[in-house]
């Protein structure tokens, strides 16, 4: 089967497709088809060699060893094998899934059966695939529950309130526009250049700015007559994270759930966070856990389904052109989520 490997760290054309023997399940596993995978920005991380600059190979590899590696991230996957020991699933459920070995980036794959975790439609599971969706789409849609949980859950945003959110125009920040919507707040966006400004005022966005041609400063305090936004949603990092406090209203809460910007950790001035009592919310992968799972996916699924939440597919890739999609997520072009259909 068709597996794409990097065996060195660097930029996207490390990546290689390769032939390797198509897994086969252990007796607690189940084998999969990879229907459509995204492509996320923590693979790039990786790919690079750790949660440094783009193209630094000197950055610290933060625990991420050396090559070969096969890229994973979440999938959309077909069960087409059961290992003996396995119930409660059926060859032909879909999930939205990670964890794949060897990788997701790949025709076949294998994964613990107690990763799968689809539940009911009353109490559906961390792994539920929306069926009204495609699977390129289904692909789109993975990180709709961390832009739940970081807008909802930890940040609690409440309608009547303001919500900044970087990167609106990515494959999370498309989604965090029409959630935070959804809740009632007014949303400004940033976005990195002048074509991606009315496609996020399309999905809701009461304003967009331009991180190019905008004072980002000036332009938040002027549309929120020198308040602040109650909510900064910051996946950026680096510039973005250490300039937000200022921009933010009292008592407000910044939530940082990554570093799309690759420049690695930040130094912080703490005085407006005192000063203005705001409080740092940080975000590692646990969104969607077993407590929180039920009720973020039945609001998810049930937005989806009244056709309220929309995941956007910026482009697709065969999984021959892996490296053209990392590439082109690389250079920000693109409205919502590259995804690999293999």
């Amino acid at each position: 089967m068709r597996a794409v490997i990097y065996e060195q760290f660097g930029g996207p054309d490390v990546l290689t497709m390769i032939e390797i023997p198509e897994p086969s399940p252990c007796h607690d596993e189940v084998q999969v088809r990879v229907l459509a995978v995204a492509v996320d920005f923590i693979e790039l991380h990786k790919r690079h060699g750790g949660s440094g600059r783009v193209g630094s190979p000197e950055e610290p590899s933060y625990g991420i060893g050396a090559p070969p590696w096969f890229p994973g991230g979440t999938a959309c996957v077909e069960i087409i094998g059961l290992g003996s020991s396995v119930s409660g699933l059926s060859v032909g459920d879909r999930h939205l899934v990670g964890g794949l070995h060897p990788g997701a980036y790949v025709d076949i794959a294998v994964l613990p059966a107690t990763k799968l975790t689809a539940g009911t439609p009353e109490a559906p599971g961390p792994t539920a695939f929306p069926e009204s969706l495609t699977p390129t789409e289904a692909a789109a849609f993975n990180y709709a529950p961390v832009a739940y949980h970081t807008l909802r859950t930890t940040a609690g945003l409440k309608a009547g309130e303001t919500v900044l959110i970087h990167a609106a125009s990515g494959g999370t920040g498309v989604l965090a526009v029409q959630l935070a919507k959804h809740f009632g707040a007014t949303v400004i966006g940033v976005v990195g250049s002048s074509h991606k400004v009315d496609p996020i005022l399309a999905l809701g966005a009461d304003y967009v700015l331009n991180s190019e041609t905008d004072d980002i400063a000036s332009e938040v305090a002027r549309l929120t007559r020198a308040t602040g936004p109650n909510v900064v949603w910051d996946p950026v990092g680096g510039d973005t994270f250490t300039t937000s406090p200022d921009l933010m209203a009292e008592g407000g809460r910044l939530v940082s759930l990554g570093s799309n910007s690759f420049t690695g950790a930040a130094t912080v001035d703490f005085l407006p966070f005192w000063t203005k009592n705001i409080r740092l919310i940080g975000w590692g992968g646990r969104s969607n856990n077993d407590a929180h799972a039920p009720s973020i996916m039945r609001d998810l699924l049930t937005l989806v389904t009244a056709q309220q939440l929309r995941p956007i597919v910026g482009a697709e890739y065969s999984l021959h052109q892996a490296s053209n999609a990392h590439a082109a997520v690389e250079s920000r072009q693109h409205v919502g989520k590259v995804v690999l259909v293999p």
